[in-house]
Parts: structure tokens; C-alpha cells; sequence
């Protein structure tokens, strides 16, 4: 048995290095859904957002109030985690 023996998906497949908005052709939507691991802390940040999110809806008199501030370093999935976000909205 060799180390890419233990993988499930092919190491030699293509893998987008970097996360882009702009990309949303089917098979890279697929492949970004598919392969997202929502860790224990993401479940906890999409629940924030979406009771968020779901309260000022309800709420007429706050019209356009609704807005996210996503930081985080270089490299920690801010992109990705916005894409996810926006597939499930």
C-alpha cells in the first residue's frame, strides 16, 4: 500500500489552488461543494449568520441594514467560506 492509496479522490486530479467569485462554471461548483469541509467552528459561524441574517428580515423598519465583515489571515479560506455562504443562500 502506498500514501496515495489512503486518499479516496485521485491526487493527481486538477485542484484550484486559489478560490475566485468570478468562477462559477458547474463541474468548479461541484468540486468547491463536494470537497468543503464545514469544521465544528464554520457550523457555528454559518449559524451566526444566518439567525443574523434571518432576524433582519423579519424586521421592516431596517431596511438594508444587513452586512458581513469577513476577516481573516492570508490564506485562511475567507474566499471559500464566502462562496459556500453564497451556493447555500
Amino acid at each position: 500500500m502506498t500514501i496515495k492509496d489512503l486518499f479516496f479522490k485521485p491526487l493527481d486530479r486538477s485542484i484550484n489552488g486559489v478560490v475566485k467569485a468570478d468562477q462559477s462554471d458547474d463541474a468548479t461548483v461541484w468540486q468547491e461543494l463536494e470537497e468543503y469541509v464545514v469544521t465544528n467552528e464554520l457550523e457555528k459561524h454559518f449559524r451566526d449568520f444566518f439567525e443574523s441574517y434571518s432576524t433582519d428580515l423579519k424586521d421592516p423598519s431596517i431596511p438594508n441594514r444587513v452586512g458581513i465583515w469577513i476577516s481573516g489571515f492570508f490564506g485562511s479560506g475567507k474566499s471559500h467560506f464566502l462562496k459556500a455562504l453564497s451556493y447555500l443562500m
